[in-house]
This record gives C-alpha cells, sequence and structure tokens, in this order.
C-alpha cells in the first residue's frame, strides 16, 4: 500500500512539472502557432460557401502534392475546392478535437488517409493498467479542454528541437514550400530528396514509433473508439466518408507483426461493414518503387507523383459515384 501511495505521489509530482512545462510549451512554442493557425482558418473558412472535399490525416498525407491534385481535379470539376487539412504526428485521438469546427465547414466528402501507428496501443501489464487507469482519470479532470487535443510526444519533439535549435547544436531547418490549401502543414528540402536503400535501411532503425513495437488491439483502443466517434458523426452529419490506408516501403512493411498486419486489416474490414465505407488501400502499392524520402513517407518530388495522381483518381471517382 505504502508503495503505491509512493508511486502516485512520484507520478503526481513528475506531473506537475510535465504540466507547467507543457504550459509554458503550449503558450511559447511553434505548438501554439498551430493552434491560432487552425482557429483562423476554419474562422476564414465558414464565412466562405464553397462545395469543399477535406483530406484528413497526418504528414503520410502532408507530403500530398496539392498543386498537382488541385489541378487534376479542378479540370474536371472546377466548383470543388479540395483542402489537405494534414497535421504532423496526427492520430484520431488528437483529430477528434477538430471535428467540431470540420462539421461546420459541411464538406461534400471527407477522404481520411490512416496507417498502422494511428491504431499503436502497446499492450501494458494488468498492475500498470489498474494503476495508469486511476491516475489517468485524475489527470484528465485537471488537463484544461484546449489541451487536450495536443500531442504531447511532437510537442515534447517541438520543444527539445526549439532549445537545440536556439542554441545553435543543430542547424535549423526550413520548411519553405507550404503547398496550396495545404493550411496545417508545410515541407522542407529534406522531403523533397529520394533516398537509396542504403539511406533507408539506416533511417528504418531510427523511425518512432518502430514499426517492429507497433501493437493495435482492436478490442479496446481508445484511438480506434474516436475513430468511430468521428466517422459516426459525420455520417449523421450527411457527409460522406472514405478511408485510405498511406503507403509504406517494403523495409517498413517487413517489419510489421503478422499480428498487427492482421489487426489493422479486422478494424477496416470492420469499420468498412458497420459504416458502409469504401476503403482504398495504398499501403503496399508503391512499396519497391524508387520515390521514398524515408521508410514511411514518399518524398515531396515529381519523381514521386504517383501517389498524388492516384488520390486525384480516388477523388474524382467518389466525386461521380
Amino acid at each position: 500500500m505504502k508503495m503505491n501511495l509512493k508511486i502516485v505521489l512520484g507520478v503526481c509530482i513528475a506531473f506537475i512539472i510535465t504540466f507547467g512545462g507543457l504550459y509554458l510549451a503550449v503558450n511559447f512554442s511553434d505548438e501554439a502557432e498551430k493552434i491560432d493557425d487552425k482557429k483562423d482558418f476554419f474562422l476564414s473558412q465558414s464565412k466562405l460557401n464553397e462545395n469543399r472535399i477535406l483530406l484528413l490525416g497526418s504528414s503520410h498525407v502532408g507530403i500530398l502534392n496539392m498543386t498537382h491534385i488541385i489541378k487534376n481535379i479542378s479540370d474536371k470539376n472546377p466548383d470543388i475546392t479540395i483542402y489537405n487539412l494534414a497535421v504532423n504526428g496526427d492520430s484520431p485521438k488528437f483529430r477528434y478535437g477538430d471535428l467540431e469546427e470540420i462539421v461546420r465547414l459541411k464538406p461534400e466528402i471527407v477522404f481520411y488517409g490512416i496507417s498502422y501507428r494511428d491504431f499503436n496501443q502497446p499492450s501494458e501489464s494488468t498492475n500498470s493498467q489498474i494503476l495508469n487507469f486511476d491516475i489517468k482519470n485524475y489527470m484528465e479532470k485537471m488537463i484544461p479542454e484546449e489541451m487536450k487535443t495536443i500531442n504531447p510526444q511532437l510537442l515534447t519533439r517541438n520543444v527539445i528541437k526549439t532549445f537545440l535549435d536556439d542554441t545553435g547544436i543543430i542547424k535549423k531547418p526550413t520548411y519553405d514550400i507550404k503547398p496550396p490549401n495545404t493550411p496545417f502543414f508545410a515541407i522542407g528540402e529534406l522531403e523533397t530528396k529520394i533516398s537509396d536503400k542504403n539511406k533507408l535501411n539506416k533511417q528504418l532503425m531510427i523511425v518512432l514509433p518502430a514499426p517492429s513495437k507497433i501493437q493495435i488491439d482492436y478490442k479496446d483502443n481508445e484511438k480506434l473508439k474516436k475513430f468511430e466517434k468521428i466517422i459516426k458523426t459525420l455520417q449523421e452529419e450527411e457527409i460522406n466518408v472514405v478511408i485510405f490506408t498511406t503507403p509504406l516501403n517494403k523495409l517498413y512493411l517487413d517489419e510489421l507483426s503478422e499480428s498487427t498486419e492482421k489487426s489493422l486489416k479486422y478494424i477496416l474490414n470492420d469499420i468498412s461493414e458497420k459504416y458502409g465505407i469504401t476503403i482504398y488501400e495504398f499501403e503496399e502499392r508503391y512499396s519497391d518503387l524508387n520515390i521514398w524520402n524515408n521508410v514511411d513517407h514518399i518524398a515531396y518530388n515529381n519523381k514521386s507523383l504517383i501517389f498524388s495522381d492516384e488520390i486525384a483518381e480516388m477523388v474524382l471517382q467518389e466525386i461521380i459515384s
């Protein structure tokens, strides 16, 4: 009993320190600017009368060539405006925080790009689960609503990166490429490079989460629950939803466990049947092609337009159907 009290006390102290740092980071880092950007975008869009289509997802969706996609779609459907609302490090758990604003935009169709990591939920021991459940309930009551949709892992990386940038330890990267109709995502020169196999092998060692460590529990998965809530809410608002899986390099795919692959397939089949949703699968389609920036991102490069081409075709097909 005393040991449990010590653990709880230690976690509470750690939380206070972390929460204080998180509060400062949110108010004085790039994350705060991103939150403001979102507010500005949704506010400005609510005043426009457009036939909108939205792309949702993480950086896997952010690297799409929107200039190319917009042209392909507008040539055949000039009255349609498509927006890529990808957010770096996004997952259904955090995207759920934007749901009310997305509904308010009244898009014709929402295309949601997902991958294995979007449902990654590593298992824990029974004792850890009980302790974490109690602490989690207590902590969630203390966290302000506006902070609940922030990705803590991404925020931590941003804070560390900002510190290293300011101290001059590493060269600060620039993100000068701002694709059209992509308000929450920018691309740097590094993302335009196509990597050879040797470089991809090295990148596999540092990708997070490591594909070999990804675990998907489809019976009790918080991210999956949020994903289904998003789908259900959009459909209740008569907004069509289409899901597509994002591409992965063969090196990444080979590291995934068989159980993880089966879990995602089960989730996709279940969602398709339950909600009558079309699912386009891209995760293996380009795995052997020389178009990769790293093992889970296609390069933002004219030689890598095949993914953007097929996304445009997917959108056009769904508009017609």
